[in-house]
């Protein structure tokens, strides 16, 4: 039961209802119990002290397959965190395109907190949290905004960690494909590319890299471009994008990891058993999830943490070998 519908129920305003629940001044005892009684008889989450323990996972464009793979293992962990301390979570989804108030949102549904999966740089979200007054957590993204706190993955070590990988297996003209180049997420892994190749004293080509999204497709529709540019491994932002370009080489009769090595981002399910095996990173998303739910409730409490950062494991596969020498001319 939201506020809203506890609103109605009572005859009283939004704004009284949540004033009452969250102990407001302005608000009559009388009021204020009855509110407060009517919201434990529906089961509506309250400390004893009335502040709220419902928190809100707002999922901004979920449906697509990339989000949906790393996003709920995510809440799978952030759900598990809550539910040892009490917490209810309450789960939404949202596109860029009917971006939700934020403030509107926890004040009618008495949310403490929120945790936001899936946003864009060039969300309307993300033009709001400049300025919420709510306690927001969010997944590799960076707010300057002291209300918002971030979680992510060693996107930059670990990209570093591929590129010397490839480089100790003789590999010097490296490729990288990103997904959507307005992610923090992209531009923390190109900047790990970008080490790789200072640390391994290779000169940067513009046109060894390229973007597209976190799907399939990307990787498939990037495959026709990197096929002529005579490179020798190719670092992507995604397992899916890796995935993706392996089958555009496929289709070209380029093999990997025999004419080119190919590395992806995540370890999903999905990457131990493609054909090659794919060298990627690792991200425990379960523990993403349980450390935003931690960092989220102490901001909730008025402490605050601007960013923290999970440890990454790269996993070397198949998809990726020693480059192959040239014949020698006859």
């Amino acid at each position: 039961m939201t506020i809203k519908e506890i609103a109605s129920a009572l005859g009283l305003s939004v704004s009284t209802v949540s004033k009452a629940l969250n102990n407001a001044s302005d608000v009559s005892a009388s009021t204020r119990d009855r509110v407060t009684e009517f919201a434990r008889k529906v089961g509506f989450s309250l400390h004893r002290n009335g502040e709220s323990k419902r928190i809100c996972v707002l999922f901004e464009n979920m449906d697509s397959h990339s989000n949906s793979q790393v996003g709920y293992p995510v809440l799978t962990g952030f759900q598990r965190a809550a539910n040892a301390y009490h917490y209810e979570v309450v789960i939404e989804h949202c596109t860029d395109k009917n971006p939700p108030n934020l403030k509107k949102l926890c004040n009618e549904n008495n949310f403490s907190g929120l945790m936001i999966l899936g946003t864009k740089l060039n969300s309307a979200i993300i033009k709001e949290l400049d300025t919420t007054s709510v306690p927001v957590m969010m997944m590799d993204s960076y707010i300057k905004n002291p209300k918002v706190s971030c979680i992510g993955s060693d996107n930059i070590n670990s990209v570093a960690e591929i590129v010397a990988h490839l480089v100790s297996h003789g590999h010097r003209s490296i490729g990288f494909l990103g997904g959507d180049r307005e992610s923090i997420v992209t531009r923390e892994r190109f900047s790990g590319y970008l080490i790789g190749l200072i640390d391994a004293d290779i000169e940067f080509r513009s046109d060894l890299v390229r973007y597209g999204n976190y799907t399939e497709d990307c990787g498939l529709d990037a495959a026709d471009y990197f096929a002529d540019l005579g490179v020798t491994a190719i670092v992507c932002s995604s397992d899916l994008i890796a995935i993706g370009l392996i089958n555009g080489f496929k289709k070209r009769g380029i093999r990997v990891p025999d004419d080119v090595s190919v590395s992806g981002f995540d370890n999903l399910d999905v990457a131990r058993y493609f054909t090659p095996s794919l060298t990627t990173v690792r991200q425990d998303f379960i523990s993403l999830g349980e450390n935003a739910f931690t960092l989220l409730r102490q901001a909730i409490k008025g402490n605050k943490t601007k960013r923290v950062t999970i440890y990454t494991e790269p996993i070397f596969r198949d998809s990726t070998a020693r480059v192959k020498e040239p014949k020698a001319e006859q």
